[in-house]
Order: structure tokens, then C-alpha cells, then sequence
């Protein structure tokens, strides 16, 4: 051990400190104390890496964070602490590797969420943030990759946040498909213009038939219009039902978007940092059952599957 003050190279051990026990030294030439640098990959944290990939991994896997700490004993304000910063992380790690991707097939669609309290039940002086939100998400049919995301409420600014961060992300032609909503036409003609074969898929919803009350049952799809708007979109491929499917995979690993459940979002804050944390674990680490490697792996910007604690180790 070498002394951080003078680079003299004769130290000894000098106890240890904190609740990790972290080793201590002393040089025997200007007796200063000092403990080994180390890495500090999540930051303030204190908590070992091996415990936050544990928790990050039950997040991962649909429990409750009341569900977590009781599992691992870690403190509820630990793990929202901690999924603050990891979800950071994951953006960044987001940002950095998901760019100059060349699709050829693209879907996009929109998730419902709420924060802290449904839409029909906020009072007038209720924080904005709170109510509806959405997951704006767009995937690559063939490699399943998630191209872009936004966490957001459901309306033409954010239709142009998410169709400009999508733009940034991909390059060449080809064709986009979407639900039908308006707010995608003006947005995609602004910053795809004709670079991209564009159609819509129109639902139409019925009753349902069963025996649920009308407010329990989710409505079924009676027929799908494909409807093109720009280019010339392959009739074939006119369809959401790639990204709809990851919609699914996004209410089953994460208890924020169970339905009926007391997991839902508290802070709008917090649901960003999930969303940011999915995004990155679903590209880099979970195993596409069709595809037998990662989304990031069949679109080539890794070569293997990525572990938790590689994630919450990864730096820029």
C-alpha cells in the first residue's frame, strides 16, 4: 500500500470505520491515515453492490417495494433512494448506447399509469403531476429493441418530445406504425418528413359480453383500420401488436402498472426513475424468450448479456 500523501511505501494497518469495516492505514513515514481508494458505483450509497443488484432484481421482477424491503430488510426509503439513482444511471447508459440504430420495422405505442390519484377523483388544488400518466414507447419489430420512451401525459407536446428523441436515435428509412392518435401526424411529418413510410392502426372498441360489470371488464377490439399517411407502408406490416406485447411485459415486471393493486406511483419522480430502470434491465440484461439473447445483443450494440450488477456498475 502506497501513502496518498507522500508515496511513501512502507504503511501498516490502522483499524477499520463504518458499518462496512473499511480497512484503515498508516504510513510510517509522515503517519497520516488514509484508507484505500475505491470505486463508488452508486454514488452516496453505502449499500453493498451485491444487495442493490438484489433489490433492483426483485424490482425488476414485479414486487412491491414494501414487498422488497420485507424480502431483504432493506428500509423502504433505502430502495426509493436507491431506484432514484439507478434510474439515473439507466437513462444515461440509455442515452449512450441506444443511438445510430438502423431499423427497419417500427412500432410505437402508449401505456396508461397514474401517480398518487386517478384523473376522476383529483380536487382543483391537486399538484399537476399528479393523475394520468403515460409510457410513450417505441421498439424495433425484428430485434425487439426499445428505440425511445417518455414518461408523460398523453397530448401533442409530448407526441413531439417523444417523436423528436425517437429521430435522434434512429437512422435510414423505414416504416413507422402507431395508434391512432392525432398528435403522432404533425410530429412525424416534422421531423421525418417523407424519410419514413408512415401508417396508423385505427381501433375500434365494443361492449363486453361477459359477466363482469362494464367498469371491471377492459373493452375488446371489434376491428383494426390500417390507415397510411405518408410513404408507401407494406399493408403486412401495419401493426402494433409487437409493442403491445411489451406493454405486457412492462405491467408484469413492474408493480407500479398492476392494475388494481395498491403498487401504483406515489411521485411522478419515482415512476420515472422505474421506467428508466426497465428500460435499460429489458434491452441489456432480460433474455428475449423468442430471440434467446437480449434485444441490445440482436441489435448489435453489445455482445452479451448484461448482468444487475454489471448495470449498476456501468460508468460513462
Amino acid at each position: 500500500m502506497t501513502c496518498i500523501r507522500c508515496q511513501h511505501g512502507i504503511t501498516k494497518r490502522f483499524g477499520t470505520y463504518g458499518r462496512l469495516r473499511i480497512q484503515r492505514f498508516r504510513c510510517k513515514s509522515c503517519h497520516a491515515t488514509f484508507t484505500q481508494p475505491r470505486q463508488k458505483p452508486l454514488g452516496r450509497h453505502y449499500i453493498q453492490t451485491e444487495k442493490a443488484a438484489q433489490i433492483v432484481t426483485l424490482l425488476m421482477e414485479g414486487m412491491s417495494v414494501r414487498a422488497v424491503s420485507r424480502f431483504t430488510g432493506a428500509h423502504q426509503g433505502t430502495i426509493l433512494s436507491l431506484l432514484l439513482t439507478v434510474g439515473n444511471k439507466c437513462r444515461n447508459l440509455f442515452d449512450a448506447r441506444v443511438r445510430g440504430i438502423h431499423p427497419r420495422f417500427v412500432q410505437a405505442d402508449e401505456l396508461w399509469t397514474f401517480v398518487h390519484t386517478k384523473a376522476g377523483h383529483l380536487s382543483p388544488d391537486d399538484p399537476r403531476e399528479w393523475g394520468d400518466a403515460y409510457i410513450w414507447m417505441a421498439i424495433d419489430s425484428e430485434t425487439k429493441l426499445v428505440l425511445s420512451y417518455l414518461t408523460a401525459k398523453r397530448d401533442s407536446v409530448s407526441a413531439y418530445a417523444f417523436v423528436r428523441d425517437l429521430s435522434e436515435r434512429v437512422t435510414g428509412r423505414f416504416q413507422i406504425t402507431t395508434d391512432g392518435l392525432r398528435g403522432y401526424v404533425p410530429a412525424i411529418e416534422e421531423y421525418f418528413g417523407a424519410g419514413v413510410d408512415f401508417a396508423q392502426l385505427l381501433k375500434l372498441y365494443g361492449t363486453t359480453d361477459g359477466e363482469a360489470p362494464d367498469w371491471y371488464a377492459p373493452s375488446q377490439v371489434k376491428a383494426t383500420i390500417p390507415i397510411p399517411i405518408s410513404g408507401n407502408p407494406n399493408p403486412r406490416f401495419i401493426s402494433t401488436s409487437h409493442v403491445e406485447r411489451a406493454n405486457l411485459s412492462v405491467r408484469t415486471h413492474l408493480r407500479r402498472f398492476t392494475r388494481l393493486s395498491l403498487g401504483f406511483s406515489k411521485s411522478l419522480e419515482h415512476l420515472k426513475a422505474a421506467v428508466d430502470l426497465y428500460m435499460a434491465f429489458f434491452n441489456f440484461c432480460r433474455v428475449h424468450q423468442s430471440l434467446r439473447v437480449t434485444p441490445a445483443m440482436q441489435a448489435g450494440i453489445t455482445d452479451h448479456i448484461w448482468t444487475v450488477k454489471e448495470l449498476l456498475e456501468w460508468t460513462a
